[in-house]
């Protein structure tokens, strides 16, 4: 079920957003909606990834991003114990 929310935001912001989401096939609505949703599921903590990020990605889930400390560690043992 859906209901409304009125929210106040810069013209400019708002007039960006909309080109934005023009150009994702996708609603403003259908963003702040997926954004919301990803930020209230993680329990009150702040997400570690900005959130122009986050509407860049567009349909790619947080969740399937690699965590960077596992990255630098595969980068660093593949140096180190592969040479």
């Amino acid at each position: 079920m859906t209901t409304k929310l009125t929210l106040s935001v810069d013209r400019a912001v708002i007039k960006r957003a909309k080109r934005y989401a023009a150009t994702q096939k996708r609603s403003l609505s259908e963003i702040v909606t997926n954004y919301l949703d990803y930020i209230s599921r993680k329990s009150g903590e702040v997400p570690d990834i900005d959130p122009e990020v986050l509407e860049a990605a567009g349909d790619i889930a947080p969740e399937s991003v690699a965590d960077p400390k596992e990255l630098r560690y595969r980068y660093l043992k593949e140096k180190y114990l592969n040479e």
